[in-house]
């Protein structure tokens, strides 16, 4: 495979062993035995390939897959990995090396055209025979309902992954609260009075990536959860609501409301991740909306008591607020996560390889774990974060819907109009909100 950028190479090395109890991943002290359920069941010990592995690389889901990394290395000494860094959030980058004929070995899939796309042209591997042979599933606490969110509409499994889908929101500094003698809404008005707060301060109210496409328009899908529709955007996408039933005009009223009260300052759509994370975090703007993903940066980078996270959607009027309280904005898991080239360019054939990616999730999952920075559900941790971090951990469990961060749904059709119509929003171009719902209904949703 040609080079394709930066990448690191991750070699053998040494490391304290920890483990796991049970079928369910804990939290465990230094001295306890490891297990693999793997064993040499599988792949030879003599296994000998660089794995060219794609996916989100950095903070601590780095440190989890270097565990995962020498825990593997140590126990096949001929196996090497190079992983390259996922960047974008569209699914661009494997668009872009599948058509020119250079897909890594393993690589994560966060977008689900381009998952219907290579599994459609035979990119991706069946791991049915690897995922029932190793029992992956069962080494889980949500093993079946991954394996269900794994499987395709054709009964077969295209892939592999057991974490549940981080949750989305709304992240505030708080001290920048503190400063201004505001505090966490709870419901519409509320959320308003501190976009006002923070703006009369001179802050930007809230800092946008807009750079990407996905974050503005899941700010709208926030809004119509608020209004009584629990899927979001995603009964649009799927042909189960129209854009202009009730909920989502409701929702349009308000996004574009705080939007014409300068919510988003005058750079919003110029804006990257990092940008607005550093925005949030310097005080230069009150909230941050982005994935439960984030916690790891705040923990990883000692943050954890001085970021809070919005308990309750602020966009819920106050007499609705507890009615769509546990309606999650994310959470949804997808057929689209971890996948095998079906031409392996390593040399292997592709079975080994997914035997090989299984056991690297494991491991990965196993450590994430044992050193507190899961942000999804799978066992028993003993979180030792910011207060932030264990409230959104314990309440997981509370939410009874999903849905899908809008650049993972399946109509490009429909996402594609409706970023653009949110994009017009965040810039002030609209007045009213109906302007954005009749932007999309326009082209037929």
């Amino acid at each position: 495979m040609k080079a394709r950028g930066t990448m690191a190479k991750v070699l053998a090395g040494t490391m304290i062993l920890t483990s796991i109890a049970g079928p369910m991943i804990a939290r465990a002290d230094e001295s306890t035995e490891v297990k693999d359920p793997f064993g040499y069941d599988f792949v030879s010990q003599d296994v000998d390939a660089d794995l060219t592995v794609y996916r989100y690389y950095a903070d601590s889901d780095k440190d989890n897959l270097d565990y995962a990394i020498k825990k593997m290395t140590e126990k096949y000494p001929n196996l090497t990995f190079t992983m390259e860094h996922r960047t974008d959030s569209d699914g661009s980058t494997l668009r872009t090396w599948a058509a020119v004929g250079e897909l890594p070995d393993l690589f994560e899939i966060n977008a689900a055209d381009v998952y219907q796309t290579l599994r459609d042209d035979g990119t991706l591997y069946c791991v049915d025979d690897e995922v029932e042979k190793t029992g992956f599933y069962d080494l889980f606490s949500n093993g079946e309902a991954a394996k269900e969110a794994r499987t395709a509409d054709d009964g077969h499994m295209y892939g592999y992954g057991c974490e549940a889908s981080n949750l989305g929101g709304l992240y505030y500094n708080k001290d920048t609260f503190k400063e201004l003698g505001i505090e966490e809404p709870t419901n519409y008005e509320e959320f308003k009075n501190t976009l006002q707060a923070l703006k009369d301060a001179g802050k930007v109210p809230i800092a946008l990536f807009g750079a990407e496409s996905w974050p503005a328009t899941t700010l709208f899908s926030l809004a119509s959860i608020a209004e009584g529709q629990p899927m979001g955007l995603d009964a649009v996408n799927d042909g189960d609501a129209k854009i202009t039933d009730e909920p989502y005009v409701k929702a349009a009223d308000k996004y574009v409301e705080i939007s014409n009260m300068g919510a988003f300052g005058t750079a919003a759509l110029s804006t990257n991740y990092q940008q607005a994370y550093e925005m949030m975090y310097n005080g230069e703007a009150g909230y941050f909306l982005t994935g439960a993903w984030f916690f790891l940066t705040v923990e990883s980078d000692g943050m954890g008591d001085k970021i809070g996270y919005c308990d309750y959607n602020v966009f819920a009027d106050d007499d609705v607020k507890e009615d769509v309280r546990w309606n999650a904005l994310g959470g949804y898991q997808t057929e689209a996560k971890y996948s095998v080239n079906s031409n392996p360019p390593c040399g292997l054939d592709p079975s080994t390889v997914t035997y090989l990616g299984m056991e690297m999730e494991y491991w990965t999952r196993v450590s994430a774990g044992l050193n507190g920075t899961m942000t999804t559900v799978i066992g028993d941790f003993n979180f030792t974060g910011g207060e932030a971090y264990k409230e959104y951990y314990d309440n997981f469990g509370n939410y009874k819907t999903f849905t899908n961060f809008t650049g993972d749904l399946s109509n490009g059709d429909f996402v594609s109009t409706a970023d653009k119509a949110c994009e017009m929003v965040v810039s002030g171009n609209y007045t009213t909100g109906q302007e954005l719902i009749d932007d999309i209904a326009g082209a037929g949703f």
